[in-house]
């Protein structure tokens, strides 16, 4: 279900498939989002984890959603807003790349005439 906001909607995708969507709106915004990911990394830095540690950890999080929506079994909204994190944290480190099978997607709002 594609959730959608007064500024519009950021889908989020991993391995082809929409995991996520969250709306945008004047306090929940894209940076807003982007931001949950560069934190969740230096956090994890702080707290001493290594690099390779923390990106098994997020990918490893972000595979067991993907299975999770692929069969069709409940997500929690804390795990989606979890998924977002990882998925922009791992985007960070230049694990993946926002392209046509991973990532994000904004969608405006559609305008009626």
């Amino acid at each position: 279900m594609i959730k959608q906001g007064c500024n519009g909607s950021l889908n989020m995708y991993y391995k082809g498939l929409l995991v996520s969507s969250f709306a945008l709106t004047n306090k929940k915004t894209f940076e807003r989002y982007e931001y949950q990911g560069e934190y969740l990394v230096l956090k994890s830095m702080r707290e001493k984890f290594k690099i390779k540690q923390i990106i098994f950890m997020f990918t490893q999080f972000c595979n067991v959603i993907y299975k999770r929506k692929l069969n069709k079994q409940g997500i929690r909204r804390t795990d989606h807003e979890y998924f977002v994190s990882c998925l922009f944290a791992l985007m960070k480190l230049k694990i993946i790349e926002d392209d046509d099978d991973n990532g994000y997607l904004i969608m405006p709002n559609k305008k009626i005439t």
